[in-house]
């Protein structure tokens, strides 16, 4: 429950936060008008901007940065004056190769490593989806479709062993 005393600001308030590095204005604005609690208000030191000179703002424009971007290096990412003034914009085509390049999933070396062996990159990944380490999924030739019937001939053959030993009762003497 909001008390009427709690937007009173008491003169020892009033020096603590001057103490802190904010100004009466900014103490009554957090208080009165934010609804901020007094502790908070009196302890959060006001965020600080760099003062961006006239002769910046116009070298960042002659540049083609604009001010919003020229403000934002400079405050928000800390950049120095000069650099948030002078360093071009990066294109739209960079950027996303730079976005794509920090999001990669798996290293590029291993890719390239796997193009080089032949081995498609839908194969390379569910190689690696089904549990494969990654050298062996870049690496490992992809069997032939010979190779891929003989397994599968194998395998059909030791279920059908299985089936048919298990129905006439024989024992395990079968399933070698």
């Amino acid at each position: 429950m909001v008390n009427v005393y709690d937007f009173y600001i008491t003169p020892e308030e009033y020096e603590m936060a001057e103490a802190n590095g904010i100004s009466k204005a900014l103490l009554e604005v957090r208080i009165r008008r934010l609804a901020w609690n007094k502790e908070k208000a009196i302890s959060i030191s006001p965020s600080r901007h760099k003062r961006l000179g006239s002769d910046w703002i116009k070298l960042a424009q002659e540049n083609g940065i604009c001010y919003s971007t020229f403000k934002y290096r400079a405050n928000e990412l800390g950049w120095d004056l000069e650099r948030a003034a002078t360093q071009p914009l990066q294109d739209r085509k960079a950027q996303a190769k730079q976005a794509y390049e920090k999001s990669r999933k798996y290293p590029k070396e291993f890719k390239e490593l796997a193009e080089k062996n032949g081995i498609s990159e839908r194969t390379f990944h569910r190689r690696l989806e089904s549990g494969w380490d990654i050298e062996t999924a870049a690496t490992k030739p992809i069997m032939t479709p010979r190779e891929v019937g003989l397994l599968t001939k194998e395998k059909r053959q030791k279920s059908l062993t299985r089936i048919f030993c298990h129905k006439r009762g024989v024992n395990k003497l079968c399933l070698v």
